[in-house]
């Protein structure tokens, strides 16, 4: 699994794209289990390996929270939206 695309991964199979592919996906209400059940058929998503590691890579990179069980999008820091 690459975590960045490369000559033989295509930006949408990485998981750099499915991560961003998961940001576009969270809606007002969504929680990572219906996330999960929404995303899951997106042959770029497959496997809930794929799926949790870009969920990592959102959280770890400060793109997205979670407040009462709920997924929220967030804005960088000093960046307006």
């Amino acid at each position: 699994m690459s975590s960045l695309p490369s000559k033989y991964v295509p930006i949408e199979f990485s998981i750099l794209g499915v991560a961003a592919r998961l940001v576009d996906e969270i809606g007002p209400t969504e929680t990572v289990s219906s996330l999960w059940d929404r995303v899951r058929q997106f042959a770029e998503v497959r496997t809930f390996d794929r799926y949790a590691e870009a969920l990592t890579l959102l959280f770890a990179g400060g793109l997205i929270s979670m407040e009462k069980g709920i997924l929220r999008r967030t804005s960088p820091s000093g960046l307006s939206r």
